[in-house]
């Protein structure tokens, strides 16, 4: 019994806020900086909800949690405040905004 009590604890405490933006290559959830939005209640940790990419971001660091797949890097526009990706030679991000893929 002792030893499910300590699992449910472990379990209980692996839940809470989310933290992956910060590990590179890790997919946010949706919700979070650079997850999708969520339907209807936009996204969490104060995070806003960019309408035209449907992904949420941070207006503090509009790059948080977009890594770009990894093959690439995130930046964003001065004006808008939007992040984009810069990929990697060999890389494009034309089918998914904040995901670089291999070129043709």
């Amino acid at each position: 019994m002792r030893s499910h009590t300590a699992l449910l604890a472990v379990l209980l405490a692996s839940v809470g806020c989310y933290r992956g933006f910060d590990v590179e290559d890790k997919q946010p959830p949706p919700g979070y900086p650079g997850g999708s939005c969520l339907v209807g209640s936009g996204c969490n940790q104060g995070a806003q909800c960019l309408a035209e990419a449907q992904v949420c971001i941070d207006p503090l660091d509009p790059c948080k949690g977009i890594y770009c797949g990894g093959n690439g890097s995130c930046s964003f526009d001065l004006d808008t405040n939007a992040p984009f990706c810069a990929c990697d030679p060999g890389f494009t991000n034309e089918s998914f905004a904040f995901f670089c893929t291999p070129g043709r």
